[in-house]
C-alpha cells in the first residue's frame, strides 16, 4: 500500500502538493484536518484533462463523486464548498444524500461577458453555481460590502492566459473570495482537484496553509511554477 509520501510533488512553507488521485490520497490524510475544503472537480462535459476520463457514464459519474465528496467531508471539520458546473447542479441532492454532507445554500459567480458566445441550447450563460455543504456546523466568515454576498461578479474571463494550460481555470478573483468567506484565519485549506494551482496561490497569498491534491503531473508542474512565480509556457 502506497504511503502518503510516496505521492508527495512539491512542498514549501504551509504549501503541500501530491500528485495523484485523490480518492486514494484524501483518505491518507489526518481527519478533519482542513478549516475548508474547496473543490472544482472536473463537470463530466468531455474537457481534456489527461489522466482524468471526463467523458464517463452519468451513473459511473456520480458514483465518483460521491467518492471524492465522501473523502473531502472525512478532512473537513466544515465546510466543503464545490463548483457543481450547470449540467450536474440537477443532480447534488442526490449525490450529497450519499455522503456525510448536506447542502446549506448555492452560491454562484458571474462573469461579464458578451452575449453570443457560449449559446448551448438557451440563452448565453455567464454564471456557475457553487455549493456550500456541511457535516453540521453552517460556519462562515461575516465580511462586509459586495465580498460578504453569496453571489460574486468577475469581469470578463477571455483572455485568460491559463485557459490555454487547462481547460476550465478558476479565476484568481472567485477562489480568493470563496476563502476569505468560508476559511478562518491561519487555518489549513484542502483543494481534492487543483489544476493549475490557484487554490494553493490564495492561501499562500492570504496566510493561510494548503493541501493540493492534483491527479495530472503536467498541472501539477504549472502549480509549482506559479507558486515559485516562474514563467509559464502559455
Amino acid at each position: 500500500m502506497s504511503k502518503l509520501a510516496d505521492f508527495l510533488f512539491y512542498e514549501e512553507p504551509g504549501i503541500t502538493l501530491y500528485c495523484g488521485d485523490c480518492r486514494v490520497i484524501l483518505p491518507r490524510l489526518e481527519p478533519e484536518i482542513a478549516g475548508l475544503v474547496l473543490a472544482d472537480p472536473p463537470y463530466n462535459v468531455g474537457k481534456d484533462y489527461g489522466i482524468h476520463d471526463d467523458d464517463m457514464e452519468a451513473d459511473a459519474y456520480q458514483a465518483w463523486l460521491v467518492d471524492v465528496l465522501t473523502g473531502c467531508a472525512a478532512v473537513s471539520r466544515d465546510p466543503v464548498v464545490f463548483f457543481s458546473g450547470t449540467r450536474n447542479v440537477w443532480n447534488v441532492p442526490d449525490v450529497l444524500r450519499k455522503t456525510p454532507l448536506t447542502p446549506v445554500r448555492m452560491l454562484g459567480w458571474h462573469r461579464r461577458e458578451f452575449a453570443g458566445d457560449k449559446w448551448s441550447g438557451g440563452p448565453a450563460m455567464c454564471w456557475e453555481p457553487i455549493i456550500w455543504a456541511t457535516k453540521g456546523a453552517k460556519t462562515f466568515n461575516r465580511i462586509f460590502g459586495t465580498a460578504g454576498r453569496d453571489f460574486y461578479v468577475i469581469d470578463s474571463t477571455h483572455g485568460d492566459p491559463l485557459a490555454t494550460l487547462h481547460p476550465c481555470p478558476k479565476p484568481l478573483l472567485v477562489v480568493r473570495w470563496l476563502v476569505s468567506l468560508f476559511a478562518p484565519d491561519g487555518a489549513l485549506v484542502v483543494d481534492p482537484t487543483i489544476g493549475t494551482g490557484t487554490t494553493l496561490l490564495v492561501a499562500k497569498e492570504t496566510g493561510r496553509r494548503a493541501i493540493g491534491i492534483e491527479i495530472e503531473p503536467k498541472y501539477c508542474e504549472i502549480a509549482v511554477k506559479r507558486l515559485r512565480q516562474e514563467v509559464l509556457p502559455l
